[in-house]
């Protein structure tokens, strides 16, 4: 191993020249295989990129470049998805400030790919950087770009980041994220190295900070590796914390408000990491992660000749563990835990061309062996590649390309209208891949003015979860991507009863089961065929304010997420909202969060009018002091004039109560904004002032010769006890030990809402035995409790009148073969069906329950009621 101070221009093998001519044809070659994978043709083409969730970011772009931009902001509400929800407050403004920027020139949609590729395209040059800065000798900085390039090509998760597959699928400001991560790492080290000032560091820690926080966080806590062998680890750790404060301080105008209202997103935490060969260690990336062993292996046996362990090998290797410890962490954070483990892919695989390099450094043909292994790495990528070339056609194609593009543009200029018009839910549907995206029924507010459902930021809102189920309701299949949730079985009822709620009068439908439940429904109409969309409208026209029949229920703010998500699955239209605060001023108290709220009605006759804008809503109302539902989603961001509130209610509305008979609604800012602003110009102000004194202090004085603790200086005598190796360690270990914190807020107790439903029914209170058996459903793991559960739960829906939720519950036992409870469940489907009016169907269950249980009490019963033992023979 060669020590960590020498000189990247003393390689012993080529000469300055031969060197600098293998740097350039090996980048060459490394940029000659992207640019054949992603062709320049297919990236100017100006059309809007198809294929994941890439299309759905391109609103994004056209609302930042059009609507804040020329207001000279980041961040805005945006109408269209989630009932509202902010705009590049929680995802990362740097990649949309880069296709801002090349919009004049090349158009938005040639800027928009641009931007989206732009990330990936820097990786290779950024390694090469990074090695550069932490001065490995020639040719680990050309291996560690050959690395990021085979990266690149890692096909085998394409959501999880980092790679051009990643790029594809939607996922490109990661790539951003990550190449500017990997330059801090070079561009830290050799600030330690030399005894610099934490300013530059700072500054570009910053950037990646703009450009994703999965790789702020990966690259600012990697940093702590130097607390491990820190000769004045005090010294040390007041150097790191000024470099993450200042990088705080210089992107405060956006961490800040993101901050200050990280309380308002959805959490992931969900365990996402799926434990195979192939996801965890791609074998694209085998040969590189079997050199890094070797480096490592390496370091540790050659420590004593070489004069120490390579402190640059070391600080990659812990930038994997980094990487692994936050993914460890992810859940318990309510992010992604598999977006993570791209970082210690890229660490692991750069650790490896670390140790490729410094061997082919010791050889006399070393340019030669490099570019050799260059072009085998690459050859390598290509050969491995199986669906990049065709993916970059299909989606650089544009969906104007596509199968479904003629059918999708017109049925959005059908739909044409603002974001004051009710809402429009579209059904998912694999169907939609024909028109460039599983999920481009999000980019409908971009084509057609008006506002939908979904959205490609599901963290950002308030009311993601409701609006899920609402699509588990509405469709015979739907995403459901928390998987911390239950969803709803197909269910138009209670669907068209949720989209009256989010004022949504219009459906697309695709499926046959929709086009024929919504055919035969009296509350649609259908509308418009444009194959495969089949357009209903609905018969409910509530507006977005709606005066509240029922007085709102006050409800502690503690477990609101939990709460709203149990009033809205209750699918009983009209119930009273809960409002979660603690205002006396509410008079209807919520008595048990498991039961539906009390019903205190209202004074009829309220009348409310609303106009809605983009960022603001004006209701005039003719009753002062009647609360108003505002079917928007909450934020805090929203601010009243003339009425109290807004306040949140279930299941993530806003409420308001007017004080005077108009009312006006306004997103702005907080103080959080403010403040980062001031923290952003301030320390911009204070960096300047430093270069002024600097410059005039070395007019003044000569410079000092050296560093006064150099980071790699062996002749400086180590101390006896090193304390700074605690902090990284405990880091480490206290990440790691999060994976088992439980998760989400507090779950219930399934045993002690099963007693409290037997206790119901045993007390002949059925409605409120049906309820907490319904909540108990979920969080039973005991297949026997379960099925009792469920048991209990239809045969009080039965008792309570409710025929219809009682056959769903026995339906639900009959599907577990080994269910005790399948006889007594056959026995109340009956039931249910008789009192439905289904006499074939009560028939067949009754049947059934002769044949297969005859020796059973249930059996006994019907065959000793004459009228239905009669029916069955």
């Amino acid at each position: 191993m060669s020590a960590p101070d020498e000189s990247p221009t003393d390689a012993p093998g080529a000469s300055r020249v031969r060197r600098r001519a293998a740097d350039a044809l090996g980048l060459l070659l490394v940029y000659a295989l992207l640019l054949g994978t992603v062709p320049p043709s297919l990236l100017l083409l100006p059309t809007i990129t198809a294929g994941g969730d890439t299309p759905c970011h391109y609103p994004t772009a056209a609302w930042f470049v059009e609507r804040l931009l020329p207001r000279l902001r980041l961040q805005g509400w945006y109408p269209g998805a989630y009932l509202g929800q902010p705009l590049l407050l929680y995802y990362f403004p740097l990649p949309f400030l880069a296709m801002a920027a090349l919009a004049p020139v090349f158009g938005l949609p040639a800027a928009f790919k641009l931007g989206a590729f732009g990330g990936p395209f820097l990786l290779p040059l950024l390694a090469y950087a990074a090695f550069r800065l932490m001065r490995f000798r020639f040719p680990a900085p050309l291996l560690a770009a050959a690395a990021g390039a085979v990266f690149l090509f890692v096909e085998e998760n394409p959501i999880w980041g980092g790679t051009l597959a990643s790029a594809f699928t939607g996922e490109f400001a990661y790539g951003w994220g990550i190449g500017l991560a990997v330059l801090f790492l070079g561009v830290v080290y050799r600030a330690y190295a030399t005894g610099a000032s934490p300013v530059l560091p700072a500054a570009l820690l910053a950037l990646v900070a703009l450009a994703h926080g999965y790789a702020v966080l990966w690259a600012g806590l990697s940093a702590a590796y130097f607390l491990y062998g820190a000769r004045r680890p005090l010294r040390t750790l007041g150097w790191l914390l000024a470099i993450a404060g200042l990088a705080l301080c210089l992107a405060g105008f956006w961490l800040l408000p993101l901050l200050g209202d990280w309380g308002w997103t959805t959490p992931y935490d969900d365990p996402w990491i799926t434990v195979t060969w192939r996801g965890l260690v791609p074998p694209l990336l085998w040969p590189l992660f079997a050199a890094a062993l070797l480096a490592l292996a390496g370091s540790a046996l050659l420590a004593r000749r070489a004069r120490g362990h390579d402190q640059r090998v070391l600080f990659i290797a812990h930038a994997a563990l980094v990487a692994a410890a936050l993914a460890a962490a992810a859940p318990a954070a309510g992010v992604i835990d598999v977006r993570f483990v791209p970082f210690a892919h890229l660490a692991l695989a750069l650790a490896g061309a670390a140790f490729l390099g410094l061997l082919f450094a010791r050889l006399r043909l070393s340019d030669v062996a490099a570019v050799g292994a260059v072009m085998l790495a690459l050859a390598w990528s290509d050969a491995h590649s199986k669906v990049l070339r065709f993916w970059a056609d299909y989606n650089l194609g544009g969906l104007e390309a596509k199968e479904l593009w003629p059918a999708w543009s017109e049925l959005s200029q059908w739909l044409h209208g603002t974001a004051a018009d009710p809402r429009v839910a579209v059904e998912y549907s694999t169907e939609h891949e024909k028109a460039g995206s599983i999920r481009v029924y999000e980019t409908l507010p971009f084509f057609s003015g008006r506002s939908t459902l979904e959205g490609v930021y599901n963290q950002a809102s308030v009311v993601t979860h409701p609006v899920y189920y609402l699509a588990s309701e509405l469709g015979a299949s739907s995403p459901n991507p928390f998987r911390r949730r239950e969803y709803s079985r197909f269910d138009t009822d209670a669907a068209l009863g949720h989209l009256e709620l989010f004022n949504a009068d219009t459906v697309v439908a695709l499926s046959p089961a929709l086009v024929a439940a919504l055919d035969g429904h009296p509350a649609a109409r259908r509308e418009r065929e444009i194959p495969p969309y089949v357009v209903f409208r609905l018969h409910q026209r509530t507006g977005y304010a709606e005066p509240l029949a029922f007085a709102p229920v006050r409800s502690p703010r503690a477990g609101w997420r939990d709460k709203s998500y149990r009033w809205f699955t209750r699918k009983e239209r009209g119930q009273p909202h809960l409002v979660f605060t603690d205002d006396p001023r509410f008079e209807t108290v919520e008595a048990d969060e498991w039961l539906p709220p009390p019903r205190v009605s209202l004074a009829a006759g309220t009348e409310v009018e609303s106009v809605v804008e983009d960022e603001r809503i004006t209701l005039r109302t003719s009753r002062v002091g009647h609360p108003v539902l505002v079917k928007v989603a909450y934020h805090p961001r929203w601010r009243a004039e003339g009425a109290d509130g807004p306040y949140l209610v279930a299941p993530g509305l806003m409420m308001v109560v007017p004080t005077a008979f108009e009312v006006r609604l306004t997103y702005g800012r907080r103080a959080s904004d403010v403040l980062g602003l001031a923290l952003t110009l301030s320390s911009l102000a204070g960096l300047a002032a430093l270069a002024v004194w600097r410059r005039r202090r070395r007019a003044e004085q000569p410079p000092a010769a050296a560093p006064v603790i150099p980071a790699d200086a062996c002749e400086v005598p180590t101390p006896p006890r090193r304390w700074g190796a605690a902090v990284p360690t405990t880091l480490l270990v206290a990440l790691a030990a999060a994976r088992f914190v439980p998760q989400g807020e507090a779950s219930a107790d399934a045993g002690d809402l099963y007693d409290r439903a037997s206790r119901a029914y045993a007390e002949a209170r059925w409605a409120d035995a049906a309820e907490y058996a319904r909540h108990a459903l979920f969080p039973a793991r005991d297949m026997a409790l379960h099925a009792s559960l469920l048991s209990l739960r239809g045969e009080s829906l039965l008792r309570a009148a409710r025929p219809r939720e009682a056959l769903l519950s026995f339906q639900d036992v009959l599907g577990e073969p080994s269910s005790p409870y399948r006889a007594q469940a056959l026995f109340g489907a009956a039931e249910a069906q008789s009192a439905l009016g289904d006499e074939a169907g009560a028939r067949e269950s009754r049947a059934r329950l002769l044949k297969e249980f005859p020796e059973s009490p249930w059996a006994t019963r019907v065959q000793a009621t004459p009228a239905a033992a009669t029916a069955v023979r």
